[in-house]
């Protein structure tokens, strides 16, 4: 797929790690029990992630806390990447990727 100037620069900067880090806040969704979700940014690969409350169980001895489930969603393409920047973009402290971002953000009608 052809790409513009501009996207291949966004490539270039979440390569070089210049947007590493969380992107957004974390949100906490559920009644009974919470589920974590959220989204961050290492070594240039976006990640969304989905995970369950740890909870505590007695064996006998001792309490252990028993993790919960976690899903990763990994953007590894180019395409998958760019798909990423544009989705969630605006949550970023880039100035160039929230205006990349905001090139798709849904019109009202």
């Amino acid at each position: 797929m052809r790409r513009t100037n501009e996207e291949k620069g966004l490539l270039a900067k979440l390569a070089s790690g210049v947007l590493d880090g969380a992107v957004g806040n974390e949100k906490i969704y559920g009644d009974y029990k919470n589920v974590y979700c959220g989204k961050y940014i290492k070594d240039g690969e976006p990640v969304s992630y989905r995970e369950g409350e740890s909870s505590r169980l007695f064996n006998g001895d001792e309490n252990e806390c028993i993790p919960g489930k976690r899903e990763e969603t990994h953007y590894e393409t180019g395409d998958q990447k760019l798909e990423f920047l544009q989705k969630y973009g605006w949550m970023t402290d880039d100035p160039d990727v929230k205006a990349y971002s905001a090139k798709f953000k849904p019109t009202k009608k």
